[in-house]
C-alpha cells in the first residue's frame, strides 16, 4: 500500500513524460538522436517549461512538492542500430525526512535514423537472461545493458538513498523495469512506476520481480486497450498481472475501449491519473470491466454471419479481445494472469494443442468469428489445426504491432502524429525458440 514516501500518480506520470526531453530537440516537436543541452533539459523538467516550441507547463515538476528536486546526470542509451541518444535523467529531492533518487527512462520514438531503431527495439521478442530473475526480452535488455554505465553513475547516490524510484513510459516503463530489478539486488526500497508498459519478463520472471521489489512498491499503469502493453504475447506476463493485484492500474481507456494511438498517448495518462491517489486510482481500476461479460453475451447470439466480423479492423480487434476474456475465462492462466486473446493463442500453440478438447460450443464460434476476421474460412470444429491458429495469432499480432508502432509516434499529444507502420505480416517465429 502507498505511504508519504510514494511518488503521487501525477509526480510519476510528469516524470515519466519528462524522461522525452532530454532526447535532442524533442522541445522543438522534431526529435533527432541527440541529446538535448542540460538548460534546456532543467528548464522542462524543473522550470518553467518555456524552452522550445512545445506547449509550456503541462508536465513541469516546478509548484509541485518535487519543484525543490535538483537534476542530476543525463542518461543516453543505445537502441536499434547503433544509435544512441537521451534516455533519461537522475533527480534527487528530500521528502518526509528521506533522500529520495528518481531514475526516469524515455520511450519509444520511431523517427530516429537507423531503420526506425527504437521500434526494432521493441520488436526484438527473442529472450535472454537477466541473472537470477530469470528471461527477459532481449530488445528491453540491450537498451538496459547500454543505459546501465550511466546509471552506474549515480550508484553512490542510489546506495545513501532511503527510497529508489524508477519511471518509465513505453519502451521507458520496460527498461526502468529491468533498473528496478538492477537496484533491489542491493537496495531494500526500491519503487516501480510504469505507463503503458510492454511485457518484460517470461514465464515465471514477473514473480522474480514482484518478490524481489515487492508487489506493493510496483504501480503499473495501463489503458485497458493500449496497443502497446498488449505486446510481446504469452510466455511474457506483465508484473502485477492479475485483475485483483493491487499494483495493476488497468484503467478505462480514453477512446471508448477501441484501439487508438490515443491510449498510448503520455498526455492521455497524465488526463487519466491527474488528481487521484493510488488509492482512488485503483477504485477507478476496478471499473474496468475485465471480463466483458455483457458484450461478450450480445456479440456471441446465434447469428451465422455477424456483420461486425467481416471487416479486419482495430475496432473489430478490440471487440475480438473482448469476447476471448469472457468466453476463455474458464482457461486458468487468463483467469489468474489477466492475458489476451493473442496470450492464450500463443499458449495453446506453445502447449502442442493440448486444450483444443475446449474447442466447442461458443469457444468454436469464437475461433470460427477470428478466422473470418484474419480472412480464413473455417466450416467445423475439426478445421481448427495448429495451422489455422497460428495463422490467426499472425495476423492479430501484426495489426496489433502496427497499432503500437502508430501509438508511439503519437506518445504527445504536442507532437504531430507521423503515420508509420512495420511492413507486411511480421511472421511469427517459433515457439521453441522463445
Amino acid at each position: 500500500m502507498p505511504t508519504g514516501e510514494v511518488l503521487t500518480p501525477s509526480e510519476a506520470a510528469k516524470i515519466a513524460t519528462n524522461a522525452y526531453f532530454t532526447l535532442e530537440n524533442w522541445i522543438n516537436k522534431e526529435p533527432r538522436a541527440g541529446v538535448e543541452s542540460r538548460a534546456n533539459i532543467e528548464n522542462r523538467v524543473l522550470g518553467s517549461a518555456t524552452a522550445g516550441s512545445q506547449a509550456p507547463g503541462s508536465s513541469s515538476l516546478k509548484g509541485t512538492k518535487m519543484g525543490s528536486a535538483k537534476l542530476g546526470n543525463i542518461h543516453e542509451a543505445n537502441t536499434g542500430i547503433a544509435t544512441r541518444s537521451g534516455f533519461g535523467y537522475t533527480l534527487t529531492y528530500d521528502g518526509n525526512g528521506k533522500k529520495h533518487v528518481v531514475l526516469a527512462t524515455r520511450g519509444t520514438r520511431p523517427e530516429l535514423p537507423g531503420m526506425a531503431p527504437d521500434i526494432l527495439t521493441d520488436i526484438r521478442g527473442s529472450m535472454t537472461s537477466f541473472g537470477d530473475y530469470g528471461p527477459v526480452h532481449k530488445g528491453f535488455k540491450k537498451t538496459y545493458d547500454s543505459i546501465r554505465p550511466h546509471i552506474a553513475r549515480d550508484s553512490a547516490l542510489v546506495a545513501n538513498a532511503d527510497v529508489v524510484h524508477c519511471v518509465g513510459h513505453s519502451l521507458g516503463g520496460a527498461v526502468a523495469t529491468l533498473i528496478a530489478g538492477h537496484c533491489a539486488n542491493t537496495h531494500n526500497n526500491v519503487k516501480l512506476y510504469t505507463f503503458g508498459c510492454p511485457r518484460v519478463g517470461c514465464l515465471n520472471t514477473y514473480k522474480a520481480f514482484e518478490e524481489k521489489i515487492g508487489k506493493a512498491n510496483i504501480y503499473r499503469v495501463a489503458h485497458d486497450l493500449d496497443p502497446f502493453s498488449l505486446i510481446a504475447p504469452f510466455p511474457y506476463i506483465h508484473v502485477n498481472p492479475g485483475a485483483k493485484d493491487w499494483g495493476n492500474m488497468t484503467l478505462p481507456s480514453p477512446t471508448s475501449h477501441l484501439f487508438s494511438t490515443d491510449n498510448h498517448d503520455m498526455a492521455r495518462y497524465i488526463t487519466s491519473v491527474e488528481g487521484y491517489t493510488w488509492q482512488s486510482l485503483r477504485g477507478k481500476a476496478n471499473k474496468v470491466d475485465h471480463d466483458n461479460a455483457l458484450v461478450a453475451r450480445w456479440l456471441l447470439h446465434k447469428d451465422t454471419d455477424p456483420g461486425w466480423v467481416r471487416y479486419a479492423s482495430a475496432k473489430t480487434l478490440a471487440i475480438l479481445f473482448k469476447l476471448f476474456s469472457h468466453v476463455l475465462r474458464t482457461i486458468s492462466t487468463s483467469l489468474i494472469l489477466g492475458l489476451s486473446a493473442v496470450d492464450l493463442l500463443a499458449e495453446v500453440l506453445m502447449k502442442g494443442l493440448n486444450k483444443l478438447h475446449q474447442l466447442q460450443g461458443q469457444i468454436f464460434t469464437l475461433l470460427k468469428y477470428a478466422a473470418q476476421w484474419a480472412g480464413i474460412q473455417v466450416a467445423k470444429s475439426a478445421d481448427i489445426t495448429a495451422s489455422i491458429i497460428k495463422a490467426i495469432l499472425t495476423q492479430m499480432l501484426s495489426t496489433l504491432r502496427n497499432l503500437a508502432a502508430n501509438a508511439v509516434s503519437f506518445t504527445t499529444r504536442n507532437i504531430t502524429p507521423i503515420q508509420i507502420g512495420i511492413a507486411g505480416a511480421l511472421t511469427l517465429t517459433s515457439f521453441s525458440a522463445l
